[in-house]
């Protein structure tokens, strides 16, 4: 199954066992079985779409933000100049979660001709930690609260447990709990390839099919993973990525990214049908602003769309 298959649920089940008898001559009841399941099917809240634009991510701005020279509702500008289509928002960088405030952010980026593609939650999740779940727990939905009123289709988790062998089923507890929450806000849930569960690539896509891949999905990072299996790690978790990490530190003369092979990493998306946003994250020196138009030029180098 991919990301864009629906599992199969009971009522799926029952669904199709209803359309059987039906073909098979017994109407009636039911025909008006079959009614009420398309109607329930038709009340399910539905996640909101993925954009595939070129983002940013507001890290990567981050020494600005510290200087003064720049503050979240300004960046929008600045991502406008740069050709830059879209916004996402480490929750570091919001000063409020207060609904008005959110509005006026989401209008300001609007204006701008800049999508919000997603609300980054920078402070890692101790599964271990039972004293203080309950407290992270609700956090979390602050900022599903905070994706909905900005009309982010998803937030960003790092979710990490003391003991590997019990990270699993923490991690599935603690999404099984989230996943309500979040249906209701129609925000999606990603999980980064870094931390946890996302540190192996076979557990992620193991825990996403379990759960709700419609709902529950990846937020890929080029960079992260071990150096020998970055692009196995890639191949993986394209096909179950909502969001996605550019990530950048130099580059040669031709433009291209010194560690990273951009141009693979961008074909086995393409081959993935990923529609989400390809968000620069630039961690390298000097100058941020230009680290973003490098990486920029060099997605659209090989992935002209974006």
């Amino acid at each position: 199954m991919n990301r864009h298959e629906k599992p199969t649920s009971r009522r799926d089940f029952l669904r199709e066992g209803v359309r059987s008898l039906v073909n098979a001559g017994f109407g009636g009841v039911f025909e008006k079985l079959e009614r009420v399941g398309e109607l329930m099917e038709r009340s399910e809240p539905k996640p909101a779409p993925l954009t595939p634009v070129l983002s940013c991510e507001t890290r990567t701005l981050h020494t600005l933000f510290e200087a003064g020279q720049l503050t979240i509702e300004t960046c929008a500008a600045l991502l406008h100049e740069l050709d830059v289509q879209g916004v996402s928002l480490s929750d570091r960088h919001l000063p409020s979660l207060h609904p008005r405030y959110l509005e006026n952010l989401r209008e300001t980026c609007h204006r701008h001709g800049v999508t919000i593609t997603g609300v980054m939650a920078s402070e890692p999740i101790n599964l271990s930690d039972e004293a203080n779940l309950s407290r992270r727990m609700d956090e979390v939905i602050d900022r599903l609260q905070a994706a909905s009123v900005l009309q982010a289709p998803l937030v960003r988790l790092h979710l990490t447990a003391e003991r590997e062998e019990e990270q699993f089923e923490r991690t599935a507890q603690f999404l099984q709990r989230l996943l309500p929450e979040a249906r209701r806000r129609r925000v999606r849930l990603t999980i980064e390839n870094r931390d946890g569960v996302g540190q192996r690539p076979e557990l992620l896509v193991h825990l996403i099919r379990a759960l709700d891949p419609r709902w529950l999905g990846v937020c890929y990072d080029f960079g992260h993973g071990a150096p020998e299996r970055l692009y196995d790690t890639a191949r993986l978790l394209a096909p179950y990525a909502f969001h996605a990490h550019a990530k950048s530190y130099a580059f040669d003369p031709r433009g291209e990214e010194t560690r990273l092979d951009y141009g693979r990493i961008l074909s086995t998306l393409r081959l993935a049908s990923y529609v989400g946003a390809l968000s620069i994250e630039y961690l390298g020196e000097g100058d941020p602003v230009e680290g973003v138009r490098k990486t920029r030029d060099l997605i659209r180098r090989h992935w002209r769309a974006y």
